[in-house]
């Protein structure tokens, strides 16, 4: 649908308004260097603006309100990491007053990668996600095959319920399954983190296989069986070019999701031995060594793996969370 004229010409007075407005505030009230970062914004809001009234009354579908939104999404993501980051190599002892970094120092990544209680909390984080992550995708890819592709009653039903339940809140069921793991008297232990850890990791492998079996040309396999191929013949011709990216790249995602889970693992761990890393860098902030430099630095580099995910990935996500089951 081509956006109108009207609302092309709305979002670019809006993006105008912006703009001037974070102009003027960065030169009044900010200083440099992060004056810098306020007048790009500016002017990247003010180009948008321009783009909009050129564009205007065109057949182009190009949307000025999602421009709009891409570059605040991009601002309130990339700062809040750029101050991180400034955090993360402020020179010992000193606290930075600006968000661009002045002087960089990076022993707090080396403070990071030597902390024990960092490196406890990672191995805690990867053996957790790692083994709810291979129990949920073998439970979710056959559930994923049966509900794509077996004439099961109830299958929007089933979906809608895997769906509710990826937006339920950890917070809430924190409580009770803290006094069912007391009552097993595991409370502290890293097996205690196991079941729970698969109330998020299961509801998100089934969606996120559902959506690969529902991209498998099944037309093939079809066509291969009609040949007389194999079982194995089957597996290389088929499933291992057209069905293992897709479930690989979802296990990724699906671990990725696991190891930053930290209202369980708050909730769920006595001591630093069996606290996984997003819950050590919430709650034991006092007790690394470097402080939070460290912290900072710790966040950074166990985000690294996403982002370089990100970027080896980037099609094969956005097919993945940007289809829906109809």
């Amino acid at each position: 649908m081509t956006p109108s004229v009207r609302s092309r010409l709305w979002a670019s007075g809006i993006a105008f308004v912006l703009g001037f407005a974070v102009a003027n505030y960065g030169i009044i009230r900010v200083s440099r260097p992060d004056l810098w970062i306020w007048i790009g914004l500016a002017v990247v809001l003010m180009g948008t603006s321009a783009a909009g009234i050129l564009f205007a009354d065109t057949r182009s579908g190009l949307s000025i309100w999602s421009i709009i939104g891409v570059e605040l999404f991009a601002v309130f993501t990339l700062v809040p990491l750029l101050w991180t980051f400034t955090v993360a190599t402020a020179p010992s002892g000193t606290k930075p007053r600006t968000v661009w970094p002045q002087d960089v120092s990076w022993d707090a990544f080396d403070g990071a990668l030597h902390s024990q209680i960092l490196q406890d909390a990672a191995v805690t984080s990867v053996f957790v996600a790692g083994v709810a992550t291979l129990v949920a995708m073998a439970l979710a890819i056959p559930a994923a095959y049966a509900l794509v592709r077996l004439p099961v009653r109830g299958r929007r039903q089933v979906y809608a319920v895997v769906t509710a339940t990826l937006f339920l809140p950890l917070l809430a069921l924190a409580g009770p399954i803290t006094d069912q793991v007391l009552a097993l008297d595991k409370f502290g232990s890293r097996v205690s983190l196991l079941p729970p850890a698969l109330l998020i990791t299961l509801p998100l492998a089934i969606w996120l296989s559902i959506t690969v079996f529902r991209d498998v040309p099944w037309s093939l396999r079809d066509s291969v069986r009609a040949d007389g191929a194999t079982w194995m013949q089957s597996f290389v011709r088929f499933a291992l070019p057209n069905v293992l990216p897709g479930v690989f790249v979802a296990g990724l995602l699906v671990f990725v999701a696991g190891c930053n889970d930290f209202v369980l693992g708050a909730a769920l761990s006595a001591d630093d031995d069996s606290r996984p890393l997003p819950a050590t860098l919430m709650l034991a902030t006092g007790q690394i060594e470097t402080s939070s430099s460290a912290v900072a630095a710790a966040g950074l580099l166990w985000l690294a793996p996403v982002i370089l995910l990100l970027l080896v990935f980037p099609r094969r996500i956005t097919q993945l969370l940007g289809r829906s089951y109809r």
